[in-house]
């Protein structure tokens, strides 16, 4: 996945049925707009701004009226393609669309049970959320409504369902070495396997068992730490506990960071080194909604 600023348009090419509200061979063509978030971006976030894009291979399902089974989109080489023809019944008739991404598999899946990605297993790195970032949209629109162009836009854009963590890792003491070394997520069900429901319009728990522990064993290469979790409202504060190395001492290092993570928030948090502690301070964020925590102290020991 790679990290782009600008801003990048949607277009799907879809094609037209022929029946006794026949379209003209120059309609057969139809075009799809997406926008994630309200903003005319793609994809999820790859950036601390919550800048978004799309990157090769990236696959979309998308559901038509009267299809049970979504229909698969594969980005590549700048444009999206489908094997199947998805088809405008008529021109003048109202049709829903139904959308998410990314799409995981083909086998099985219907609107009442969309899987959703394994949030168990991340590596903390910003450039890999996008491949566990959930993403829905619903449209209802007819050919006539914009000569013939579907789209997730405005009020339709396409939404993220889980929510978004940011840890940024930083020390007042330049001439103090700091090197992560591993952490651990700790809260009921923040990563427990859910299934999406276009019928509900929401998440539901899978047959598998609740998972409230996300642990990432090697942060070697990062500064900052980036987890997608799932919407919760805990009764226990959701626990961080992060291992370190300063100076070739391990240190180890816990707080707590709320109860409250809901849908399509974006929690972006500085953790600070300062003598031997961190402070953690809670900033504004765009695009996703925004989140601001209170001031915590984490009080490093040694190991």
């Amino acid at each position: 996945m790679k990290t782009v600023l600008s801003v990048i348009p949607l277009f799907f090419l879809l094609c037209s049925c022929y029946n006794e509200k026949e379209l003209p061979e120059s309609d057969l063509s139809v075009g799809l707009y997406v926008e994630v978030g309200g903003q005319s971006l793609s994809r999820t976030v790859t950036g601390t701004d919550g800048s978004v894009t799309f990157a090769d291979g990236d696959r979309v399902g998308l559901f038509s009226e009267g299809l049970e089974n979504p229909v698969l989109w594969t980005f590549a080489d700048s444009r999206w393609s489908n094997a199947d023809n998805v088809k405008w019944q008529n021109r003048t008739d109202d049709f829903e669309f139904l959308a998410y991404y990314p799409c995981i598999n083909m086998s099985g899946v219907t609107r009442h049970s969309v899987p959703m990605p394994d949030l168990s297993e991340q590596s903390g790195d910003i450039a890999d959320i996008g491949e566990k970032d959930f993403l829905v949209g619903r449209c209802i629109s007819s050919y006539s409504d914009n000569d013939g162009v579907v789209s997730f836009s405005g009020d339709n854009s396409f939404s993220h369902v889980c929510s978004l963590l940011y840890l940024n890792i930083v020390s007042d003491g330049p001439e103090s070495e700091v090197t992560l070394s591993e952490c651990e997520f700790s809260g009921e069900g923040i990563v427990t396997p859910h299934v999406y429901s276009f019928d509900s319009s929401s998440m539901e728990k899978s047959d598998s068992e609740e998972a409230s522990v996300l642990q990432i064993k090697d942060l070697s290469s990062l500064s900052s730490i980036a987890v997608i979790i799932n919407p919760v409202s805990l009764e226990t504060p959701l626990r961080f506990t992060l291992v370190y190395f300063r100076d070739g001492s391990k240190y180890e290092a816990s707080a707590s960071l709320g109860k409250d993570f809901p849908a399509a928030t974006f929690s972006k948090v500085t953790l600070r080194i300062v003598n031997g502690s961190l402070v953690m301070t809670g900033n504004e964020v765009r695009d996703w909604n925004i989140v601001t925590l209170d001031d915590i102290v984490l009080i490093g020991s040694s190991m």
